[in-house]
């Protein structure tokens, strides 16, 4: 460290030194099993995976986004997705799509938002498109996605219907395109989260954890509080009955869905799945509250086609989430899975609340066996879906050295004024 020279250094490691002592006094006692332990282990299910039992052609699907910013609100969100199919004693195949979104952007929230729609609508038409080529081959596919089926951030603001409504339609009109293929045709649809830090199973174990307690009332509090960090806020206003029974169902450092099953897990298996509710509010008739705002604010005709895209997902069948151990000394992974492989065909919209599925896990297992087969360790954890990554990642020289060139130049023959931001034309030493 003495070596180090650097201006704010001494001010860092004081900085640094305070803040870990303030740390290091949340910790738990070492040793200490979670609270939720015991509740947890009644929905753990030990599974050894049969890698040979692999019906299905595995689809892995990835995608990247890059970005440009102009002068005076100028946009572009370019995404590109690869969806391979891999079938036993075949050579791979490739099915490729590129979404691009041109839009003057003022606002540093859409700005945020924009690239993550496009990218989603990428992979979910090259997955649907990969599918279908499948399906007509006679096989039976799964299609593997990275990251998440569910919609955590669920797009409420109405200024994002004014501002890129299109997008958003194509947004829900992609997402259920793939579920009614896969519903439809009845093939498994998952996800893989490597790094998930939801609460999801936490909060539904807890309320189990109350009601099998005898604590139904305190559990009907958390009904408001989706994570130990509301739960905290909302606590303020009970009674202090209520906070202390509950303390002993709380750790002092909350822990989210995967940290629980890595300290909880006793081996390799799964937890048993989560139906998850979609995040949204309803009004009249069982309807999105959301339909009516969108009405109220935009034009007939397009305030029409969104819904009608967004109805349409939501007549779909939901997600299911489990928390998978491929090996006794693995991290945990997060894998959504399309409900309808669980049996749950009902529509989305119908799921008032989170709730456990009961009974076979159905094709969640052979989806589990196809995972470990391509199983290799925590950072390579599965190579269909690494294979897909390396291919699909949208590297940022690339994208300004070959894309974006092409982007200015058709766009300045439309008569488009394309002028760099001060920051990007600014040189930085």
């Amino acid at each position: 460290m003495s070596q180090v020279r650097d201006l704010f250094f001494d001010e860092f490691y004081d900085e640094l030194e305070r803040v870990t002592r303030d740390l290091q006094a949340d910790q738990e006692e070492p040793g200490a099993l979670p609270a939720l332990n015991d509740t947890f282990l009644k929905h753990w299910t030990p599974h050894e995976a049969d890698t040979d039992d692999r019906p299905h052609a595995l689809i892995s699907v990835d995608g990247g986004v890059q970005q440009s910013r102009y002068a005076y609100g100028g946009f572009i969100a370019v995404a590109r997705a690869l969806a391979i199919t891999h079938t036993p004693g075949q050579q791979p195949t490739l099915s490729k799509t590129v979404k691009i979104h041109i839009q003057d952007t003022y606002d540093n929230r859409d700005r945020g938002f924009i690239p993550g729609y496009a990218r989603i609508i990428a992979e979910y038409d090259a997955a649907a498109q990969a599918a279908r080529k499948a399906l007509d081959r006679g096989l039976r596919p799964l299609v593997l996605l990275d990251g998440s089926l569910y919609i955590a951030r669920f797009p409420y603001a109405i200024r994002e219907y004014r501002h890129h409504p299109v997008l958003l339609r194509d947004f829900f009109t992609s997402l259920a395109d793939l579920r009614r293929l896969a519903y439809d045709n009845g093939f498994p649809l998952a996800a893989v989260s490597k790094d998930s830090t939801v609460f999801y199973l936490h909060m539904h174990l807890l309320r189990r954890a109350l009601h099998d307690a005898g604590l139904s009332r305190v559990a009907t509090l958390l009904n408001v509080a989706p994570t130990p960090l509301d739960l905290s806020f909302r606590m303020e206003a009970w009674d202090a009955a209520d906070r202390e029974a509950l303390k002993p169902f709380l750790d002092a450092r909350p822990l989210c869905d995967t940290h629980l099953v890595d300290e909880c897990a006793p081996a390799e298996g799964y937890t048993q799945p989560l139906l998850l509710a979609p995040s949204i509010y309803y009004g009249r008739e069982n309807a999105p509250a959301l339909y009516t705002r969108i009405r109220n604010a935009l034009p007939q005709e397009t305030a029409e086609s969104i819904i009608a895209s967004m109805s349409t997902f939501f007549q779909c069948p939901g997600v299911a989430t489990t928390y998978w151990k491929p090996t006794a000394d693995a991290r945990p992974f997060r894998v959504d899975l399309a409900a309808h492989s669980l049996g749950h065909n009902e529509p989305w919209i119908n799921q008032a609340g989170n709730r456990f599925h009961e009974g076979e896990a159905g094709l969640l297992e052979n989806v589990l066996n196809h995972l470990l087969h391509w199983y290799c360790n925590d950072v390579e954890y599965n190579l269909p879906l690494k294979q897909t990554d390396t291919l699909a990642r949208f590297d940022r020289n690339l994208y300004t050295s070959r894309y974006e060139p092409f982007i200015v130049r058709r766009l300045e023959e439309a008569g488009l004024d394309i002028r760099g931001t001060r920051r990007s034309l600014r040189e930085i030493d």
